[in-house]
């Protein structure tokens, strides 16, 4: 059963989506740790080109940092020195406060979902729980197991399983797909009833690795580039 329909999912990739030559989006490639997690935490429930990428450029321009790497070896992590660490991050925090860190430099006051908390103050937060398990830079993240990554973010308030799989997958981790509203709608129209995000997650991951010979990862952008197209 899990076979039909993970089949049924990759016919309909076939039938709506174009994979020939198909890129990742730049943010796929963050420069610098911070960055990724930024990016990670504003996500959900937010426009990411209207909203979402705003926020960042804002962040980078105050810092004077660069967004993404460029260039034909971007799948190349920076050189640690060249980076902008969690560590920087948490100073930044501790130097102008959170309330200057909402107005000033992300101006944004999104919640995260379900909370009352800013989004802004589980950015320093979820840079604080990665610190303390030896987390800091770009190369620390792909060193460190996804699921030493989950047990360090999941007990913050707001940050659930999907921000973290979108984590992941900014810092180069190939196997996980976000079960966002544009995975869940694609796969409720190619079985033709709803299902939960994490079954919609399995399903496109079984429907990457055994019919399209594609990356989890790609696959799940691909879905999301096409859905954010619809609406």
């Amino acid at each position: 059963m899990c076979k039909l329909k993970s089949y049924q999912v990759a016919k309909l990739v076939r039938c709506r989506i174009n994979l020939k030559d198909a890129q990742l989006h730049d943010a796929y490639y963050p420069a610098h740790l911070s960055v990724a997690l930024i990016d990670a935490i504003f996500n959900p429930q937010l426009r990411y080109e209207k909203q979402v990428v705003p926020i960042i450029k804002r962040y980078c321009s105050y810092f004077g940092i660069l967004w993404t790497r460029a260039g034909e070896d971007r799948r190349n992590l920076p050189l640690v020195g060249d980076q902008e660490t969690l560590t920087d991050l948490i100073v930044h925090y501790k130097k102008y406060g959170v309330e200057r860190m909402m107005d000033c430099v992300f101006q944004s006051r999104f919640c995260s979902p379900g909370t009352k908390i800013r989004k802004a103050k589980n950015v320093y937060w979820a840079a604080l729980a990665l610190q303390k398990n030896g987390i800091d830079n770009l190369q620390d993240a792909a060193s460190t197991s996804p699921e030493a990554i989950k047990c360090a973010l999941l007990p913050l308030k707001g940050i659930g399983e999907r921000t973290i799989h979108m984590f992941l997958m900014y810092v180069g981790n190939d196997d996980f797909v976000k079960g966002d509203i544009h995975v869940c709608n694609f796969v409720k129209e190619a079985l033709g009833k709803k299902v939960p995000p994490k079954e919609a997650e399995r399903l496109v991951r079984k429907a990457a690795q055994d019919f399209l010979s594609v990356t989890p990862r790609l696959l799940s952008y691909k879905i999301w580039e096409y859905g954010s197209h619809k609406i």
